[in-house]
């Protein structure tokens, strides 16, 4: 499907954008004043403190660049946003997305990084019908019996990736000798059971699945039970500083390019993770709904603008936070800035056909779900020296089962 000109427009003054002003060191425009409807509040609810730091950080530049580029407001409203912190605790997010509601009355509420907190404010935002985007938070209940009339996520689901890498890894790598690793959380339970699941449906064999808690430092004593046990492969999921302390060690411990890697993106983000992490790694493999090599036009000119506002490519969260304002907008343009009627909204946000920085999206309208690409990225050593996600397979219009699962 063609990028809009309205859109591409909004590419393209994306450097004229954030060469304006300021919010936090990272780019914002002022836009102009609205035409009646008053200002249109968003309330960004990410982690700024703890294990996801810097995705919250990457979240809130992502949304920043798509506000800065819609210098004209969101279908003539001027915006205001406002940004809590959830250190990536359920208990917090539910307190900080109370006092956006209440307190700062927003109209819509979006971000949530953490699957425990997506969860956790799920009964908090249903029960004041506040319009939801979940950007981040992908635990697969929120498709299936925790799905809400006004709750959009404009994301995958776990179940997305973890059966997608069962199925690639089985036809592609092995289909025995495999162990596990992951985060002990929810969405860690729920990608290594996706993948667990998939991967045997395909006759796979499961050996040791290993987990350990978040913010772990320490990973020698499960690197030393993998090497011991010479798998195929080790399928993972870690995200953000334990993503990068696991990959360091990984390499540390001389299993990189001996045990092959499979894991989901966040395990590979591209700015949050990559950088930090050694060229050892490549070759690594994993499931993502999102890459820089994307072959769509909105990919392109987002990339293009994202490196010149922050001078680097742009991984799952940075992308999140401009699709979630992309998607805000273009239901909010479709009901002419008026989101009185939810219903209204409801039915435009499913009515969408978008193409984003993702690829090509539109909405299930069983669960207000995304259907989206999902993506086998292989870990490559770019023309520039530095690690990059290239697309490497492409499993189109990926749809979560939803409640029949």
């Amino acid at each position: 499907m063609p990028l809009s000109d309205f859109t591409r427009r909004r590419f393209l003054a994306a450097s004229a954008a954030t060469a304006g002003l300021t919010v936090g060191g990272l780019p914002f425009a002022a836009p102009a004043l609205g035409q009646g409807k008053g200002e249109l509040r968003i309330g960004l609810l990410t982690s700024l403190s703890g294990p996801f730091a810097s995705l919250g950080e990457s979240m809130r530049a992502g949304l920043q660049l798509y506000l800065a580029q819609a210098k004209d407001g969101i279908a003539g409203r001027p915006v205001r946003l406002t940004v809590e912190d959830d250190q990536a605790k359920p208990e917090e997010g539910v307190r900080k997305v109370r006092k956006l509601i209440e307190q700062d009355k927003v109209d819509i509420v979006c971000g949530v990084i953490h699957s425990g907190v997506a969860l956790a404010i799920r009964d908090v935002v249903a029960a004041s019908n506040t319009l939801t985007f979940i950007a981040g938070g992908s635990a697969n209940n929120l498709a299936r019996k925790a799905a809400s009339r006004y709750v959009f996520r404009p994301t995958k689901t776990n179940w997305m990736l973890g059966s997608t890498a069962g199925t690639w890894a089985a036809e592609k790598i092995s289909r025995k000798n495999v162990i596990t690793i992951a985060a002990d959380y929810a969405a860690g339970r729920e990608y290594v059971d996706d993948f667990v699941a998939s991967f045997k449906a395909a006759g796979g064999q499961i050996g040791r699945q290993l987990w350990t808690p978040l913010g772990t430092t320490d990973f020698a004593p499960l690197l030393t039970d993998i090497a011991a046990a010479k798998p195929d492969f080790v399928y993972t999921f870690f995200a953000g500083s334990d993503a990068v302390r696991f990959l360091q060690q990984y390499q540390d411990y001389r299993l990189a390019g001996r045990i092959p890697l499979v894991g989901t993106g966040a395990a590979f983000d591209q700015e949050d993770v990559l950088p930090a992490v050694g060229a050892g790694i490549k070759g690594a493999i994993n499931t993502f709904h999102q890459s820089p090599s994307v072959p769509v036009a909105a990919n392109k000119l987002f990339v293009d603008a994202y490196r010149q506002a922050r001078g680097r490519l742009p991984g799952e969260f940075s992308t999140s936070g401009y699709v979630a304002g992309q998607v805000i907008a273009a239901a909010a343009e479709k009901v002419q800035g008026d989101l009185t009627d939810k219903d209204k909204v409801r039915d435009a946000v499913l009515g969408l056909d978008l193409e984003t920085p993702y690829g090509p999206m539109t909405f299930d309208p069983k669960n207000n779900q995304a259907v989206l690409n999902i993506y086998v990225n292989e870990v490559r050593v770019g023309a520039d020296g530095k690690l990059v996600n290239e697309v490497v397979h492409t499993f189109n219009g990926v749809r979560d089962p939803g409640a029949t699962a």
